[in-house]
């Protein structure tokens, strides 16, 4: 990856890095130290960037939304914020094709693995934050995420998904029930989820948690029943 490659991606956010040493860390893929071991990964940003966008959003609701109580303001964050939002956000900036990942990484398609652009979005809001301070990362997340929040704040109290799967299924006297396993260092745990309805995976989802990949491994069994 040379510098000019990477002004792409700064064109298509519309923030120009004073030192790129942040956003090369920030795309900088834990397998790809395998093959450079003076690199370093973006897994400690990760961990920043996942904070410093749930304080901006969480200030946005608060100013913003007077009427709506705690309860309705967490919903609206959590779904804002999931991994498939950041994903979402992820492909349409292209950060996949930016990512610095091992041969092997990249030959399993790793470009396209939604853990892969979650992380490297909330490690690219940490970059953002090292270069640019606060006010830029506001820009930033007001761009590509708060479009998001009005059609969310609508309806804040509809159900999560794992409240609908088991009511799909409550219907027809059946039940799922999940299988959950973790990877990775403390500070950077991730978490896989999936779905089964008897003994059979109807979905599988991963996040920063076991409710967040409980979560996405529900919506994809959500979709697979309207199939």
């Amino acid at each position: 990856m040379n510098e000019k490659d990477l002004s792409i991606l700064e064109e298509t956010i519309d923030y120009k890095f004073n030192d790129q040493k942040y956003l090369k860390i920030a795309l900088t893929h834990k397998s790809y130290l395998d093959e450079e071991p003076g690199y370093l990964s973006n897994q400690r940003y990760e961990f920043l960037g996942d904070t410093i966008l749930d304080f901006d959003l969480t200030l946005y609701l608060f100013n913003n939304y007077p009427n709506l109580d705690e309860g309705n303001l967490t919903k609206i964050r959590s779904s804002a914020v999931d991994q498939s939002s950041l994903v979402t956000l992820g492909m349409n900036i292209n950060i996949g094709e930016f990512i610095y990942l091992s041969k092997a990484e990249d030959a399993s398609g790793g470009r396209n693995k939604k853990s892969i652009i979650e992380d490297a979005v909330e490690a690219l809001i940490a970059a953002i934050y090292f270069d640019g301070g606060l006010e830029n990362v506001n820009k930033f997340v007001s761009k590509y995420i708060y479009p998001n929040i009005k059609e969310l704040s609508q309806d804040p109290g509809r159900k999560d998904y794992k409240t609908r799967l088991q009511e799909y299924y409550a219907k027809i006297g059946k039940k799922v029930t999940y299988e959950n396993t973790s990877s990775g260092p403390d500070h950077s745990k991730e978490f896989s989820s999936k779905v089964l309805l008897t003994n059979k995976v109807i979905g599988a989802g991963n996040g920063k948690s076991k409710k967040n990949a409980e979560q996405m491994a529900a919506k994809e069994a959500l979709l697979n029943t309207k199939k």
